[in-house]
């Protein structure tokens, strides 16, 4: 089906730096619906997924220490989300309640309410709780009244809601509190440090960048004071990469005054700013997966253990590009056992000669990724499998909405899974000569996500970019390394920060 735009909507592709044809291709593909993941079997420890002695994570972690002065390395994290997820569950509760017509007690009797009753309950744990109680406190004249939990969550909701989710306060100390931000500063110091400085890359909703960098000035002073030297860098996802909505009428999505509504194109957009930097080693790590400051050291460790294997791996990339480039004398059944015992990669029996190098020279020409991977305890999202496309089986992080659901074979496959991805990940983005790898090369176009969403009164259909550590780094080479669970503390809910992990005390 071909869709007929109007001047207007031909102006507003120029402005965001589209073409016709994009989001010609763009409804086509939330019309045909998402491409399933062909999944071969999970990777489990010992069949895609490596797990060291505790002299190999010491070894590798001493490898990145003695090893990053060679290199120049960032930092990466994604930070453009809102807060409002966290508060889903208050908003509800805000939404049902009517403190005129019955008491909060009333309320919860009358509900399962079991995350309204925890949030209660844990009340006073929560970083922003005096904060928040002297709010309330102060606007009722000094006074609280006998439900003044309810005006609680309102300020909570009203103050941090809107907020991106960095900027709200995760941790608590002793006269002072921290958000996701700058608590993720705060454990970079034990990592990231090279020649006195470390480099560390927010991408940010827009306009927000003075924001940030405001907000954190405090601790880049209290970082600067220990002759630790932070350069930040910020970026927007790109205009170019939203995407149209499909009603479910078949017809594109447009707002009250009939333009067409474009939506930010998902996390996998942002393969554009990491291609942009010019870093030789990037740390990629989600905002929400911070502990307290007492848990740094040990969490630096596996991130410092992941670079090592980077390095380590790379050397040897290296290596062996070199000499299959400039013709020398190999062994070409140690490059290929290398491949498929370090690399993972699987070598078609049929190919020979020229062809068996041509096929290795570009199976070794790829950018690196090292990820760790946490054991699954039922938390919600993706995991690392082999999976079979374009009749190559390879190493891939799946997403469950990657998974055709009525094809039970898949399914199962997908319950099986034995770990869970943190988003915990170390790149490596040059090649042996010293260039720069074009990302968006390298990225399955076919793996984008559809997604059913409202808007208003309107059910509708997103279309959602092939994800950042899914379709986005289909084609890199990979390796999962296991990490401790407790290197995973994401806070996806605000009763997150109830956890062990997200107290100070």
């Amino acid at each position: 089906m071909t869709y007929s735009f109007t001047e207007i909507d031909k102006e507003t592709f120029k402005k965001i730096g589209i073409t016709e044809e994009d989001v010609q291709s763009q409804l086509a593909l939330l019309h045909k619906g998402p491409n399933s993941a062909k999944l071969d079997r999970p990777a489990t420890v010992d069949d895609g997924i490596l797990k060291l002695s505790n002299k190999e994570i010491n070894d590798y972690a001493l490898c990145f220490e003695s090893e990053k002065k060679n290199f120049s390395v960032t930092r990466v994290i994604p930070a453009s989300g809102l807060a409002t997820r966290m508060f889903k569950f208050l908003h509800f509760f805000l939404d049902k309640f009517s403190p005129e017509k019955e008491t909060l007690r009333s309320y919860l009797n009358r509900n399962e309410s079991y995350k309204l009753a925890v949030f209660l309950g844990g009340i006073e744990k929560f970083p922003f709780y005096k904060q928040a109680r002297k709010a309330v406190k102060d606007t009722h004249n000094g006074t609280i009244e006998t439900d003044y939990r309810y005006r609680f969550i309102n300020h909570v909701v009203d103050t941090f809601d809107k907020l991106p989710k960095a900027l709200v306060p995760f941790h608590s100390y002793k006269g002072s509190q921290r958000t996701a931000a700058e608590e993720q500063l705060i454990l970079s110091k034990e990592f990231m440090v090279n020649k006195g400085e470390m480099n560390i890359h927010f991408t940010v909703p827009p306009s927000t960048a003075s924001m940030f960098e405001q907000h954190l000035s405090k601790t880049i002073k209290q970082l600067s004071s220990t002759s630790i030297k932070t350069k930040l860098s910020f970026s927007n996802q790109k205009r170019n990469t939203s995407t149209v909505a499909l009603l479910k009428e078949g017809v594109p999505l447009r707002d009250k005054d009939g333009k067409l509504v474009f939506r930010a194109g998902g996390h996998g957009s942002l393969i554009g700013n990491l291609n942009d930097l010019k870093d030789d080693i990037i740390f990629l790590s989600n905002i929400d997966n911070i502990t307290v400051d007492r848990y740094h050291e040990q969490t630096a460790r596996y991130k410092k253990m992941l670079a090592g294997i980077l390095i380590s791996l790379q050397s040897q990339i290296f290596q062996y590009s070199r000499f299959l480039n400039h013709g020398d004398n190999v062994d070409l059944t140690e490059i290929k056992t290398f491949l498929q015992e370090k690399l993972h990669v699987s070598i078609p029996s049929d190919l020979h000669g020229d062809n068996l190098i041509a096929y290795v020279k570009q199976k070794l020409d790829r950018p690196l990724r090292v990820c760790g991977m946490v054991k699954n305890e039922g938390e919600p999202g993706g995991g690392p499998f082999w999976v079979e496309n374009n009749n190559e089986i390879s190493l891939q992080i799946v997403e469950s909405a990657q998974i055709d659901v009525n094809n039970r074979q898949q399914k199962a496959l997908f319950e099986k899974s034995t770990h869970f991805n943190p988003v915990d990940i170390v790149c490596g983005v040059y090649d042996h000569n010293g260039n720069k790898y074009d990302l968006t090369k390298f990225v399955d176009y076919e793996a984008y996500f559809v997604a059913e969403k409202s808007f208003g009164d309107s059910e509708i259909k997103v279309l959602e970019r092939p994800g950042l550590w899914n379709g986005a780094m289909a084609d890199w080479n990979t390796v999962f390394v296991e990490v401790p669970v407790r290197t995973f503390n994401p806070v996806k809910m605000v009763n997150d920060l109830l956890r062990p992990m997200h107290q100070s005390a």
